[in-house]
C-alpha cells in the first residue's frame, strides 16, 4: 500500500469535515508494530466556525489488503463508540471512511492520547518491576468491570448475536474454520484441543462485551503506571467474560521469562483481582475451556500471518514475525494446559 500523504489527507479532511476550515497537516508518520491495521499519528491546524484557530491531535487507523485478523474498520469504529462513556477509559471515534478509494482501504480517524506508553516490552525492565503490581491491579480490574457492564444498555446490534448457551460453541467454529482457511502446516496439537473443546463445550454465566486481545500492549499507561485507554478492539463481540481473562492468562504473553501472565503478575493474583472487579466466580473447569480455546484462536491468528506473509499479500515484517515467534510456543502451551507436557 501507499503511505499516505498531507495532501491526500488535508483534501479528504477539508471536503469531509466541513467544520474544520483551512485544514493543515502536521507531523503526519506511520507508527510501528500494530500487526493488524496500519496506524498514522498526525496534527491538524485549522479555523473553527468562529474564526479561531484550534488544533487537534489524532491517530488514523487504515485496513491492508490483507492481515492476520478478518474485521472490518466499521466494526472497531463502532465497538470503540459503544463503550466510550462506560467508564472504560477508550479514545473518542472523530470519523469513519469505509470508501477504500480515498486511502487504498477503509479508514477511521481518532483523538490520539498522545504522551503516554504502551510498550509491553518496557514494562519487562528492570526499571518497571516496581510498578507491575500497581499496573495489574489496574489492568484485571478494568477487564472485569469490562466483564460487569450490562450489555443490554451497550448498542451493539452490529456484533454477531450470541446466548450463554451458544457462544462457546460460536467461538469455537469461527476459529477454527479461521485455521482451515489459512492452513499452512500441519497442526495436530491444536486438532487434538479443538476435539477436546468440542466434547467439553461450557454454558456461560453471564454475557458480557468481550475485548478479544485484552493483555498488555493494547493499553496505554503514564509514568506512574496509570493506565489511560484500553485500544484495539477490532475482535470486540458478545461473548463469555472468560474469555478475556483467558486470553490475559496465555502462556505465550508471558514473554518466555517467568510465571507472570501478561508479563505483570502471577496467575492467582489476576484471578483474585478480576473475580473482585467483576463480580463472577470463576469456575476453574468453564476458565481452563476458555484457556486452550485461545490457544486455538491465537494459532488460527498466527497462521494466518504466516499464510498473507507467505502468499506476499501483506509484507509487514511484523506478520513474519508472529507466526515466526509464536506458533511452536502456542503448541507448547496447548500441551501444558492439556497436562501432556
Amino acid at each position: 500500500m501507499k503511505p499516505i500523504t498531507k495532501l491526500q489527507l488535508t483534501n479528504f479532511l477539508t471536503t469531509h469535515i466541513s467544520q474544520w476550515k483551512k485544514a493543515e497537516i502536521a507531523n503526519l508518520h506511520r507508527l510501528p508494530l500494530g500487526a493488524s491495521r496500519e496506524t498514522y499519528r498526525f496534527d491538524v491546524n485549522y479555523c473553527d466556525e468562529n474564526g479561531h484557530t484550534q488544533t487537534e491531535k489524532l491517530i488514523l487507523r487504515r485496513d491492508p489488503p490483507a492481515s492476520l485478523v478478518d474485521s472490518d474498520r466499521r466494526h472497531e469504529y463502532e465497538s470503540y463508540r459503544a463503550i466510550y462513556g462506560h467508564g472504560i477509559p477508550v479514545p473518542k471515534m472523530i470519523l469513519l471512511e469505509e470508501d477504500s478509494s480515498h486511502f487504498d482501504g477503509a479508514i477511521s480517524i481518532a483523538e490520539d492520547l498522545r504522551g503516554f506508553h504502551n510498550s509491553e516490552y518496557q514494562l519487562q525492565t528492570p526499571e518497571w518491576k516496581n510498578r507491575l503490581p500497581h499496573i495489574a491491579e489496574q489492568f484485571w480490574a478494568r477487564m472485569g468491570q469490562l466483564a460487569a457492564i450490562d450489555i443490554d444498555i451497550l448498542e451493539l446490534g452490529f456484533m454477531r448475536p450470541s446466548t450463554r448457551q451458544t457462544t462457546a460453541e460460536l467461538e469455537l467454529n469461527y476459529w477454527a474454520d479461521k485455521l482451515d482457511q489459512n492452513h499452512v502446516d500441519a497442526e495436530p496439537i491444536t486438532q487434538a484441543a479443538i476435539r477436546f473443546l468440542r466434547r467439553k463445550l461450557p454454558e456461560s454465566s453471564k454475557l458480557s462485551m468481550v475485548h478479544g486481545d485484552f493483555r498488555a500492549g493494547n493499553f496505554l499507561y503514564d509514568d506512574n503506571g496509570d493506565i489511560q485507554a484500553i485500544l484495539d478492539w477490532e475482535m470486540s463481540h458478545i461473548g463469555d467474560p472468560l474469555e478475556d481473562l483467558a486470553w490475559s492468562l496465555n502462556r505465550t504473553f508471558c514473554f518466555g521469562r517467568d510465571d507472570n501472565r501478561s508479563g505483570l503478575a502471577p496467575k492467582a493474583v489476576a484471578l483474585d483481582i478480576w473475580q473482585k472487579a467483576s463480580g463472577i466466580a470463576v469456575d476453574p473447569e468453564a476458565l481452563r475451556w476458555w484457556e486452550i480455546f485461545t490457544c486455538v484462536k491465537a494459532q488460527a491468528l498466527w497462521s494466518s500471518a504466516a499464510k498473507v506473509w507467505q502468499e506476499g499479500t501483506n509484507r509487514d515484517v511484523i506478520q513474519c514475525y508472529a507466526a515466526w515467534w509464536l506458533r511452536n510456543a502456542q503448541d507448547k502451551a496447548i500441551l501444558e494446559l492439556m497436562e501432556q507436557l
